[in-house]
């Protein structure tokens, strides 16, 4: 559980962190967040999560003032790409992220190449195996996610929320 991360603790921060605290679906995100910001956690993200947080932060948004479904929500923004600029609850988080003490880490070219064993090895999707690459480059063995594949790693140390 998040709330149980020692004080100190370096820690990766995966997408659905992020993503539960902005679409307020976790306290237990809020919550550790908080501890970030005020320095108990030393927390890290990379660009490729801050990409995905902003894509379903989009998605939320059109699904919130289209009233549609959200494995409807990509047409619509397709069909209609005139609603892309109206959107800004994305833009506007991905401002606040830093504002929480987290460190981004850039995305280096050679971690397309170099995460390929980390996807044979772990059987990890794209995103996930490039986060793992830009952690073990930067020496960090602890990440906060729901994702339960990171559990197929070895020597990570996977921290969960609680979600209603």
């Amino acid at each position: 559980m998040l709330k149980e991360i020692p004080f100190g603790t370096k820690i990766f921060i995966d997408s659905n962190i992020l993503i539960y605290h902005f679409l307020d679906i976790s306290n237990s995100c809020t919550n550790f967040l908080e501890r970030v910001e005020i320095g108990d956690i030393e927390a890290y993200t990379s660009t490729v999560v801050l990409a995905e947080v902003l894509h379903r932060l989009m998605i939320a948004e059109v699904v919130e003032k289209h009233n549609v479904k959200p494995k409807n929500a990509l047409r619509l923004l397709k069909e209609k790409p005139e609603i892309i600029p109206m959107l800004e609850k994305g833009e506007k988080a991905i401002q606040r992220i830093p504002e929480f003490n987290i460190k981004i880490l850039p995305f280096p070219i050679e971690a397309v190449s170099q995460s390929r064993e980390l996807r044979r090895e772990y059987s990890l999707l794209t995103n996930d195996s490039l986060n793992l690459y830009i952690m073990k480059i930067n020496q960090l063995s602890h990440i906060a996610t729901n994702d339960a594949d990171f559990e197929r790693v070895k020597d990570t140390k996977v921290w969960k929320p609680s979600v209603p």
